[in-house]
């Protein structure tokens, strides 16, 4: 007769360890769902479930751009975010609000959404349009990285934000991991828009995902956990 299969105290540690990835991850009916859903069947697939409901997720968008950043920061201190503000801005476009709307509208209907250091104010009648709910809406706009950074942290602790998007600066890897570790702790989604650069440094975030326009529709592709075929999202890209 076989042995009964039993789970060893290492396998339970692995198991309950966030950085695993363990395939789509998808739940059970009654069970708490596991990801916030992305308002595409596609786009959910890709992302295992949906969009995760907590650690770092980066999306870069955009243009390939060479911003005259000289290298990451490796720490956060009194300079002026107007100095990334191109950066920033490289972001947007190409369909990255289009992608993030259903998320933040189901967002702010249930519970609410923070976004800090945006490059643009939103536009108010689009975003209501998308559905949603401006009241629960809140935009934090920092004076300097070390601002920047005391605020998300701040938001993640706080616990009523489930989704915190955030405009980086190029950060170094620890900093990436510090912010990704906050986010698991507060049990948040950490969404960072970034522009494509040339070469993509080094980082601990749970997803990458590389957004582009294809014609009428959106082009995603998970570049980390990598996986060359994209999916195609049939929207009306900005």
């Amino acid at each position: 007769m076989a042995a009964p299969l039993t789970t060893t105290p290492a396998l339970t540690d692995l198991l309950t360890r966030h950085d695993i990835w363990r395939g789509r991850q998808t739940s059970g009916p009654g069970a708490e769902e596991v990801a916030h859903p992305s308002g595409w069947r596609a786009l959910d697939e890709l992302l295992g479930g949906g969009w995760p409901r907590e650690g770092l997720v980066e999306v870069y968008s955009g243009r390939e751009t060479r911003p005259p950043v000289r290298r990451p920061l490796e720490r956060l201190d009194d300079t002026p975010l107007t100095h990334y503000r191109d950066w920033c801005r490289a972001s947007l476009g190409f369909g990255l609000t289009e992608l993030l709307l259903p998320l933040v509208g189901r967002l702010t209907r249930e519970q609410g959404v923070a976004l800090v250091n945006p490059p643009a104010r939103p536009c108010a009648e689009r975003w209501q349009r998308g559905g949603v709910q401006l009241d629960n809406l809140l935009i934090v706009e920092p004076r300097t990285s070390r601002e920047l950074g005391w605020a998300v942290e701040e938001i993640l602790r706080s616990g009523v934000y489930p989704l915190i998007l955030v405009w980086l600066p190029p950060l170094g890897f620890a900093l990436r991991r510090r912010l990704k570790l906050a986010a698991e702790h507060g049990h948040c989604c950490l969404l960072s828009p970034f522009p494509v650069t040339a070469s993509s440094p080094a980082s601990p975030a749970g997803q990458q995902l590389l957004v582009r326009r294809d014609q009428d529709q959106l082009a995603v592709q998970r570049i980390k956990p990598f996986r060359p075929q994209p999916v195609w999202l049939g929207i009306t890209t900005d």
